[in-house]
């Protein structure tokens, strides 16, 4: 009876600590996924600006140097973007593949989603200028996503031990 309650008593503990580490684990993939846009953002920018390259194909181009979750979502932006002609449908696009990145939090989302519907609606000139203002609220957001991820990472690895282990010693 003993063997049995100490091999509960290890699960509970394992499995607390490892829901600890998921959710470090999601700060860290915020920040990862918060400076891949900002790359992105960037790589588009170089695209219009010097390569003069329409839309579709800058967001092509640039996506192919990202890693995560991101690509995806703009790759079907990219395909959304080639076979439909309304602009509405391509907005809703952009925020149902933009939507779909969970690690973001709303904030991070919306600053993407209005980034990247706003472009292609105005000028040269005038996407740069919108290039450069999303750029610049995603840096804040990388700098406070980084402050939150030194802060808490450790923490949530900790409470999730320490739960565990107080579980285990409530019901022993």
């Amino acid at each position: 009876m003993f063997i049995i309650k100490l091999i509960i008593s290890c699960i509970i503990i394992i499995l607390s600590t490892y829901i600890g580490i998921l959710k470090s684990n999601k700060l860290r993939s915020r920040e990862y996924i918060l400076r891949e846009m900002l790359t992105f953002l960037g790589l588009v920018e170089n695209e219009i600006k010097y390569m003069m390259c329409i839309l579709p194909n800058a967001y092509e181009s640039s996506r192919q140097k990202l890693n995560t979750e991101l690509k995806s979502a703009i790759g079907n932006i990219v395909v959304d973007m080639l076979n439909i002609n309304d602009v509405y449908k391509i907005d809703k696009s952009i925020v149902t593949n933009i939507s779909s990145i969970n690690v973001l939090s709303d904030y991070d989302k919306n600053v993407f989603i209005s980034t990247l519907k706003s472009l292609g609606r105005s000028d040269l000139d005038s996407q740069i200028n919108i290039i450069e203002n999303g750029k610049s609220i995603l840096q804040n957001q990388i700098k406070e996503a980084t402050e939150i991820k030194l802060k808490n990472c450790k923490l949530y690895k900790t409470v999730g031990m320490i739960s565990g282990i107080m579980l285990v010693v409530i019901f022993l």
